[in-house]
């Protein structure tokens, strides 16, 4: 494409983004909509030639990159789902007391992100240790003893005396 049709396709882009967004919308939140709509402007400037219908081709585009969004995330859902049933509870007290969910999240929020990344990769992702420790590029000793350490301050934060609790 030269200059000029750069220009115009810009021109039109930016004259519609509003309105692409909003169709956008049918499949997806605000934030993916934009990301859908950019990704398409950025597709439709990458074109060797101008499609002879810049509008339509915008929107095909973007109907096309709304609906992959929201068939990856509905599947992202339910495979995170399954897992989430799958897996189980990931700690076990020395009670029977039950962990608060909303203190476990936030024990996990407090921890340095390295430290944060090695649980989730562990719990939740299932992975080993040789695997976390390939996906961080660190040494499988390392990633162990962030894990224990981990582990230990969120228990630590989380407990609560067996003789306190309530029923």
């Amino acid at each position: 494409m030269n200059h000029v049709e750069v220009e115009q396709l810009t021109r039109a882009v930016t004259e519609r983004a509003a309105a692409l967004v909003l169709y956008a919308r049918q499949w997806l939140d605000a934030a993916s909509a934009d990301d859908a709509v950019q990704e398409a402007a950025i597709a439709l400037l990458g074109l060797r030639h101008p499609p002879v219908n810049a509008t339509a081709w915008m929107y095909r585009a973007v109907r096309n990159a709304a609906i992959d969004v929201a068939r990856t995330a509905e599947r992202r859902r339910r495979r995170e789902q399954v897992v989430g049933r799958v897996r189980g509870a990931w700690f076990v007290p020395d009670c029977d007391a039950l962990i608060d969910a909303r203190a476990a999240e936030e024990s996990l929020r407090r921890l340095g992100p390295e430290y944060r990344e090695v649980v989730v990769l562990r719990i939740w992702g299932d992975l080993g240790f040789a695997e976390i420790a390939e996906i961080m590029q660190l040494a499988v000793s390392t990633v162990h003893d962030r894990y224990k350490s981990a582990l230990a301050q969120m228990r630590s934060a989380l407990e609560q005396p067996c003789s306190t609790k309530t029923n």
